[in-house]
């Protein structure tokens, strides 16, 4: 009854409803996008990994972590007097 009365007296048809769904899905799309890209820290994305436990929690991982951040802060560093 409620779609007779859509379809003969509103004149809503399927395809219009189609078209607002897909409308509807593509504006939350773009607003979740662009909200997650606002919320984008990559300071606190490294942070928050280099404070887990689960991956840097041996001392062993920290300094080869270390070591590889010196030897390839050191090559892009020059010294030129």
């Amino acid at each position: 009854m409620f779609k007779n009365y859509m379809h003969n007296e509103l004149g809503i048809t399927k395809e219009d409803i189609r078209e607002w769904i897909e409308n509807s899905v593509e504006e939350q799309a773009e607003k979740l996008v662009a909200h997650e890209f606002n919320n984008f820290d990559i300071k606190k994305i490294v942070s928050d990994t280099v404070k887990d436990n689960k991956y840097f929690g041996n001392s062993y991982i920290k300094k080869e972590i270390r070591d590889e951040l010196t030897k390839q802060i050191m090559e892009r560093i020059s010294f030129d007097k």
